[in-house]
């Protein structure tokens, strides 16, 4: 159903009519009642969509905290998971190595550079072949 316009009268300043009559062509209106028409749309849309912000940012709020405390605890539960079965390997490997103290001090300054230089990704492989590799270590 189509409404019917109806005329009121309303107080305005004589400088925002002249604003409006300036702004007709850049509105795309043909009158200066279909100009208030749009802006007092425009206004009320903005309004209403302030009251859904506020209504929506709480529940949003609270659903994404859900979710980042879901994935803080699933990632500490596999950082745990790795780190146990990290130590299980370093315990292995130390009970089976021979290794001077100088030697540990500069794998370990290697494996700082390795793990910096490569934001954590050393592979087995990239290991096993530098290990095996006929140049002479460059701890």
């Amino acid at each position: 159903m189509i409404e019917k316009k109806k005329k009121y009268a309303y107080w305005m300043y004589p400088s925002m009519v002249t604003e409006i009559e300036n702004a007709l062509d850049d509105a795309d209106v043909n009158s200066k009642g279909e100009f208030v028409c749009r802006a007092v749309e425009f206004y009320l849309g903005y309004l209403r969509s302030r009251k859904d912000v506020d209504y929506l940012a709480p529940i949003l709020g609270g659903a994404i905290k859900s979710e980042v405390r879901s994935l803080e605890t699933h990632l500490s539960e596999m950082l745990f998971k790795l780190a146990v079965e990290s130590a299980k390997v370093n315990h292995l490997l130390a009970a089976q190595s021979e290794i001077s103290d100088e030697y540990m001090e500069r794998l370990n300054r290697m494996c700082c550079r390795d793990v910096a230089g490569n934001n954590g990704c050393v592979t087995f492989e990239d290991a096993y072949s530098f290990q095996h590799s006929e140049e002479e270590d460059e701890y």
